[in-house]
Parts: structure tokens; C-alpha cells; sequence
């Protein structure tokens, strides 16, 4: 719980053998090191060691049975004797790294060979995960979610179904990954994956409502808009119309996805800053150039690799030697290409120049879908309009109409701002700088009409009324056939200078701007305030299906007339600014961003799982405290506090926290996403600190407590206490004495004084002390206690006076009547 977790030395081992595996098996620990197997006790001992000429690599416990592999060979510890299985082993290569499965384990060789052993027989896993691992070669691995999730040194991470052994996807380069290297993985809590590679780390989400449409080949340019029509995904980007279909051929890919890597020249030297790229696609895209050269420098390199691969080398080795190959065969063609043009142009050459680097089919094989782009659309896509006579694309060109892949340009009006369509109608409404117009879409001719000058940024159809809305003007038209006529304008406040939204909810017809909703009466044509914002709100958009979406000045998304799922709000919070949306439906959301497209999709298999909240640190007096179950605090140090930490990747910026302490607090602390909980003054006394946390998907995650106490000074300690009980009670005695003993008159009651005022200001010390903190800090009620204790002292003296002339006479008629009991006594005799 506490950030302190201490390391305990249970073994020391040199440098220069590393720890390659730990496990625990029958009472035993098994450690893998130096290509021996360690044997050790529960108390760290060592027992025994097995060695081996070849060497052990692997050690694993598999259906209550112990399992090693020495080189190549897996053996079953039988009796404490290591049994040779005679199973088939890839030959001339080496093993790498084993995978306990839900029901089987999986070992990797370093030639890409993957198999799976289920107790009894040995075989090849998968041909399509082979296929991948012999050209990107594994690393390691681990299981996840029921995945084989793999990384390799070219690439990136591969992730299998384990019961089918189908690749579901990949994280390379081209989606996202700085490197195709990766070194080794983890996952966490919230089931993120952790990937280690040259450039540092990387985390991938898994399994959550979000995927990014972004990274699927062949779009170009910045989206703008998405659509979905007749189950076809269409974008329109900065740079054309594309959509989305299934990859068949992945040769074409192929030569579609390439890398343009920067070569220096041989007369130039290197500057390292720019020349260095061990990235295959860096989110470069182009099209293939060249493709015999590039061809001849693949199959080259094919042969390399089998020559260096017999020859021993492995790994980073190698790919550098494998690199320095391409670079050799890239400059040997070049320079042949260069001596017949060397007259061709004088002055300095580029330092730099951009070649074509191919990739690996098995990497593409996890691509399902890649964008085709329309060809005849041309220009920047802003907008596009879902209609039954076709989908239509607003460019900065003109406008399209795209009905069964055949295109038509039905307008060469350019700088549209609004499209607005009614179903059944093949009348299309655009607003423009230069006014209102209609295009007639059942005229072969496309025929084009002005209705308005007026500028409008919104369009509305409701009861045969086109009601048009712009800077500071409303207008509403009658619809009769394809012309229209004014039937009210009305003038609009808009002290934000934005462009209005105009919608409709429950049958009416609504206005939005950023601090309020209008509403308009269709019959007396007047507008009147629905509801105010209790805050000006950030932003308002509509979508393809006329939602309105608002984003409040919280940062808080919602919808107006449509109803919104409470899990798409709280992930929204993840997703960057948006500029449009695409509502398919209740459980499909598509968000278009600055530079991505990404959606939303509900799902109910998997909860995002919680994450955990702990204490990050303790300080009293601004120092660390290094304990990690009881807190205490000495007499003046009465400054706490507590920081708080919780693992949240996704909404790190949305966790909560609340806490309340028992006598220090009336009630719980407001919530708060202040991780620090600081107490500047905290009086004596044992507490007990309770904390809970939550994040904007769930509601309480944690719920845990501290205890800490408040030492008291020495003066109020048990042990100061006993002390002065026994001091005093030996001054009483003493006094007591004193007072019978008939000693100096003015030695006694001096004696008796000097007691009385030290026990009457002992008193006095407790019922001050038991006063703190439930009166007012005042010298006054100091003043009264001891002035009642000054006018008490007399009292009190005289009273003990009076008590011990009691108790002296009748000790003296006690003596005296024993006195005379023996004169009469020794008369007698």
C-alpha cells in the first residue's frame, strides 16, 4: 500500500551472470543462471545445482510437473533426474524463450520456429504466426487475455488468438510504435500493455471501447469528415474522398507502404542527427518507385540473410550487417545510374536523398482493411451528406454526387458552407457567401438557384418551412415547390460572433448559442429563451444525424436531442478535440480530430478495469517517514501529509480524491483531484485517516485507511504522571511527619505550605491540559484557575491544619489511655 517497499538480499550473484529465471516448485527454488540450474531452500540456501555441457536455457513448471530445456532438448524432471523427451527440435538454431499457455506451453526459436507442447506431443503452432516470426524474429513473449502476444527485433508486437493461433493485429511503425525493435513487454493492472525498445517505453491500450481508424494504409492528408453508407466507411480528408475495403492483395500493399529512408551521398559526410532511422514507415507514405531495383535489392538481401544466419550471427548483429548490405547495393546501383549523367548538372549535390524500402508481406498479413481513394473527386473534403439518391461530398472544388462508385460533379460552386438535404426529395439546400441556393438534382442540367443574400451558416426543414440562421439574422422561408418565399426575419443577439445551431427537440423547433437555448414559436414567429447555461459553454457542434453535442465549460460532453450513452461521455474525455462526429448509432461513434479518426464502439465483454490506489509517500515536517504501518508524530511535530498516487494511463487528469478523520474533521472533505492531503496543526491523540478515490469510469475504486498518532509531551506522558504521584505522595508523607512529630513550628508549616502549592499547581497543569481544544487559546482562563487556586490555599490549610489537630489528639488520647493502662498494670504487680 505504502510507497516504501523494501529490498531484502536473499542471494548475491555476480555481475556478469544475470538472473535469467526464478521459480518455485515443491517446496523448492529453482534459479536459472550461468546456463545452470541453481536448487535453493525456502531460506535462500543453496542445496544443489544441475550443469550441463550444453547448457540449460529454460526452466518452467507445466501441469504440476517440472520442465527444463537444455539447448534444444526438453527434459521432465523425474526423481530429481533429468529425462530426455525425445522430441523434435528445429536444428541449427537456438532456443529463445517458452510461454505457459491456458492449456499447453509454447517455445520460440530464434529462426521464427514457434511450437506448442500440450504434455504429450510437440508441434508447429501456427504457419501464419511462423510465417511472421521467421521474418521479424522473436524476442519474447507472454500470454494476455487469452493472446500470444510476441516481440520481435523487426516487427514490432504480434498478437494471436491462442485457441485459433489467427494474428489479430500487430503494433508496428505504421500504427503508432517509434520502433519495429522490441525488446520485451508487459502488461499492467489496467491491462495496458508495456513495450521496451530502443526510443524508451511504450503503452498500448487493450481491449478498450476505442480503435483509431487513422492507421489503416493509404489515406492521405488530415480527415475532415466520416460517413458510413451501405456498410462502406467513407472519409473525406484534406486530400480527396477515400473508403475503406478489405485487403485481398497484399503485393499491391506492399508497394503502397514504404519508407522513405535519407542515404548520404559519398562525397558528403554523415550527419548523424539526420541519417539516423532504423524505422521501417515513420507514418510516411508513398508509392512505390522503381520496383525492378527493388526487387533485386529484396532478393539480395534474402540471401545475405541466409549466408549471415549460417555464419552465426544473430540479432542487432544481424541487422546491422544486413543494413550496411542494402546501403552497399543501394550506392553500387546508384553509382552506375550516375556515371551516365554526371554532366547532367553542376554545383553542390543533396547531402540526402529518399529511396524505397519494401516490407515483409507476413507484417502486412494483420492489415484487413486499407482506404481507396476516388479518384474523380478532387480538392479538400469538407463535408458529406448521407442521402437516398447517393452519398454527396462537399469539396473546396465544388460538390459530388457518388451513387455505385459512379461520380458526377453537380456543381462547380465552390466555398460552400452548409448542405442540406431532405429524404424524397432530389433537392439539395447549400448555403454560401454568396447567399441561399438550391440544386435541383432531377434536372440532368443541375440546375442551380438563388433564393437569399443573406450569409447563413445552418439550415432547418420543419412543416413545409426552410428556417435559415446566420451571424445576427433568422429567416424563415415557405417551401413552395423549389422556390421560397420570406415569411419572417428576425433579428438575433449574438455577442460571441459564432456561428448558431438550429435543431429540433420533442417537436420544436431550438436555437443554441454559447450562453443559452432560444426556442421559436413557428406560429407568432417570435423567439423567447428556453434555458440559460449556467456558464458559457466551450463548444457546440451537430453531426451527420442533426444531434447537437455540447461541451461545457467542465469539459463535460452531452447531447441535446438525442440520448447518449453514460460510457461515451466518460470516454470522450480521452479523445482530442473533435470536429466532427458521426453518430451510427446507440453503441458506434466515430470522432474526427485534428489528425485522427477514431471510434467508439459499446461493449460489454470487458470492463475497463480498476486501477489501484496507494499511498505515494508520508512526510512529517517535510521529511520522508519511513514507515509503512503506523505514522507517529513527536510532540511538535504536528505537520502531516499524505500524497496519494493511482496508476490511471487514460483519464490520469480525472481521479478524485476524499478523506475524513475522526476528531479532526466534522464531516468528509469535498472531492477533490488534489492527490495531497496536508494537516498543518494535528493536537495529541491517536487517529485514524480514511481515503477513498475514484476516476471519472467508476465510482469508488479505493477505500482504505492510515493510522498515525500525536505523541504527547513528557509532562503528559503515564510515565511523568507516576512520577509525581510518588513525588508528591513522599512530600505528603514528609509533611505528615513533620506536622507529628512536634519538629520547628516554622519548619513544619513552611514544609506543609510549599506541598499544598505545588499539589494545588499539578492540578492546575492537568485542568489545563484537559481544557485544550475545547476552549479558546486566552491567558485569562490561566489567570482564573490560578487566582481560585490562590484563594483556595488558606482554606485548604486551614482545613489540614484542623484535620491533623484531629488526628494529633486522638493519637495523643490513644498514648495517654495506654499510658494508664500500664501504671494500673505494673501497680497491680
Amino acid at each position: 500500500m505504502f510507497h516504501q517497499n523494501k529490498l531484502e538480499k536473499l542471494l548475491s550473484i555476480p555481475i556478469i551472470s544475470p538472473v535469467v529465471d526464478l521459480i518455485h516448485f515443491d517446496n523448492k527454488y529453482y534459479l536459472l543462471l550461468d546456463e545452470k540450474i541453481h536448487i535453493l531452500d525456502e531460506d535462500f540456501k543453496k542445496t544443489d545445482v544441475y550443469e550441463s555441457q550444453l547448457g540449460y536455457k529454460d526452466v518452467f513448471v507445466f501441469n504440476e510437473k517440472l520442465y527444463a530445456f537444455e539447448d534444444n532438448y526438453l527434459l521432465e524432471n523425474i526423481d530429481g533426474t533429468w529425462v530426455d523427451l525425445n522430441l523434435y527440435a528445429p536444428q541449427n538454431t537456438d532456443f529463445l524463450f517458452s510461454i505457459k499457455g491456458t492449456n499447453s506451453l509454447y517455445f520460440a526459436y530464434d529462426n521464427g520456429d514457434f511450437y506448442s507442447f500440450d504434455g504429450q506431443d510437440f508441434a508447429p503452432y501456427s504457419s501464419e504466426l511462423n510465417e511472421y516470426l521467421n521474418e521479424n524474429y522473436p524476442i519474447s513473449g507472454k500470454l494476455f487475455n487469452h493472446k500470444l502476444i510476441i516481440s520481435t527485433l523487426s516487427g514490432g508486437v504480434v498478437l494471436a488468438e491462442e485457441k485459433s493461433g489467427e494474428i489479430v493485429s500487430t503494433i508496428q511503425n505504421y500504427n503508432g510504435l517509434p520502433t519495429n525493435e522490441v525488446t520485451a513487454l508487459t502488461m499492467d493492472r489496467q491491462n495496458g500493455l508495456w513495450l521496451a525498445h530502443p526510443y524508451g517505453l511504450s503503452r498500448a491500450s487493450i481491449n478498450i471501447p476505442l480503435s483509431d481508424f487513422q492507421f489503416y494504409p493509404g489515406l492521405d492528408g488530415l480527415p475532415e469528415a466520416t460517413l458510413i453508407r451501405n456498410d462502406t466507411f467513407w472519409v473525406g480528408s484534406t486530400e480527396g474522398l477515400f473508403y475503406l475495403k478489405e485487403v485481398k492483395d497484399y503485393e499491391t500493399l506492399q508497394k503502397k507502404l514504404v519508407q522513405k529512408v535519407k542515404i548520404a551521398t559519398p562525397n558528403e559526410p554523415k550527419v548523424e542527427k539526420e541519417a539516423k532511422s532504423d524505422n521501417f514507415l515513420e507514418d510516411l507514405f508513398s508509392f512505390g518507385e522503381n520496383d525492378a531495383q527493388e526487387e533485386f535489392i529484396s532478393e539480395e538481401l534474402k540471401k545475405y540473410r541466409t549466408i549471415y544466419r549460417n555464419d552465426g550471427i544473430r540479432f542487432k548483429a544481424l541487422r546491422k550487417k544486413l543494413e550496411e548490405k542494402e546501403q552497399q547495393l543501394r550506392d553500387s546501383i546508384r553509382n552506375t545510374v550516375d556515371e551516365n549523367s554526371k554532366s547532367k548538372k553542376s554545383g553542390s549535390s543533396p547531402k540526402y536523398r529518399s529511396i524505397v524500402k519494401t516490407i515483409d508481406i507476413s507484417r502486412l498479413k494483420s492489415i484487413d482493411f486499407e482506404y481507396q481513394k476516388i479518384s474523380e473527386v478532387a480538392g479538400q473534403i469538407e463535408t458529406i451528406l448521407d442521402t437516398d439518391y447517393g452519398l454527396i461530398a462537399r469539396s473546396n472544388t465544388g460538390i459530388f454526387l457518388v451513387d455505385r462508385q459512379e461520380v458526377i460533379k453537380i456543381s462547380n460552386l465552390k466555398m460552400v458552407k452548409k448542405l442540406y438535404s431532405q429524404f424524397g426529395k432530389r433537392i439539395l439546400w447549400l448555403t454560401h457567401e454568396q447567399g441561399l441556393f438550391s440544386l435541383d438534382l432531377s434536372n440532368p442540367e443541375n440546375t442551380l438557384t438563388k433564393h437569399s443574400n443573406n450569409i447563413f451558416h445552418d439550415l432547418l426543414i420543419k412543416n413545409d418551412k426552410l428556417i435559415a440562421v446566420g451571424d445576427n439574422i433568422l429567416e424563415i422561408f415557405r417551401i413552395d415547390g423549389q422556390s421560397l418565399n420570406t415569411s419572417k426575419k428576425l433579428d438575433i443577439s449574438n455577442n460571441f460572433s459564432e456561428e448558431l445551431v438550429i435543431y429540433t427537440q420533442e417537436n420544436k423547433v431550438k436555437l443554441i448559442r454559447s450562453d443559452a437555448i432560444l426556442e421559436l414559436d413557428l406560429v407568432s414567429y417570435q423567439l423567447k429563451i428556453d434555458s440559460l447555461f449556467k456558464s458559457p459553454l466551450k463548444y457546440f457542434l451537430k453531426d451527420q444525424k442533426n444531434n447537437v453535442w455540447l461541451l461545457s465549460s467542465n469539459d463535460e460532453w452531452s447531447t441535446l436531442n438525442s440520448q447518449l450513452s453514460f460510457q461515451a461521455i466518460k470516454w470522450m474525455h480521452i479523445v482530442p478535440a473533435v470536429k466532427n462526429i458521426n453518430m451510427v448509432n446507440d453503441s458506434t461513434i466515430f470522432f474526427t480530430t485534428d489528425e485522427q479518426i477514431i471510434r467508439w464502439k459499446s461493449s460489454n465483454k470487458e470492463n475497463y478495469p480498476l486501477p489501484k490506489t496507494f499511498i505515494d509517500a508520508v512526510m512529517v515536517e517535510n521529511k520522508w517517514v519511513e514507515s509503512d504501518e503506523f505514522i507517529e508524530l513527536k510532540h511538535g511535530q504536528n505537520n502531516l501529509k499524505v500524497i496519494l498516487s493511482t496508476p490511471e494511463y487514460l483519464f490520469k487528469e480525472e481521479v478524485e480524491y476524499q478523506y475524513f478523520v475522526k476528531g479532526l474533521m466534522d464531516d468528509w472533505s469535498s472531492w477533490s483531484k488534489n492527490r495531497e492531503i496536508d494537516f498543518p496543526y494535528i493536537p495529541t491523540g491517536d487517529y485514524k485517516l480514511q481515503i477513498k478515490a475514484k476516476t471519472i469510469l467508476n465510482s469508488e475504486i479505493s477505500n482504505f485507511d492510515l493510522y498515525f498518532e500525536v505523541l504527547p509531551p513528557y509532562w503528559q506522558t503515564w510515565w511523568f504522571y507516576i512520577i509525581e504521584i510518588v513525588f508528591f505522595s513522599i512530600l505528603i508523607i514528609i509533611s505528615i511527619r513533620l506536622n507529628t512529630t512536634n519538629q520547628s513550628s516554622y519548619l513544619t508549616k513552611t514544609f506543609t505550605f510549599l506541598t499544598l502549592i505545588l499539589i494545588l499547581e499539578f492540578f492546575a497543569t492537568i485542568f489545563e491540559n484537559n481544557l485544550e481544544g475545547y476552549v479558546d487559546e486566552s491567558p485569562v482562563y490561566t489567570f482564573a484557575i490560578n487566582v481560585v487556586l490562590a484563594l483556595s490555599i488558606t482554606p485548604i490549610e486551614r482545613g489540614i491544619s484542623k484535620l491533623l489537630v484531629i488526628i494529633n489528639s486522638k493519637r495523643s488520647k490513644k498514648l495517654i489511655s495506654e499510658m494508664r493502662k500500664n501504671q494500673i498494670k505494673n501497680k497491680n504487680e
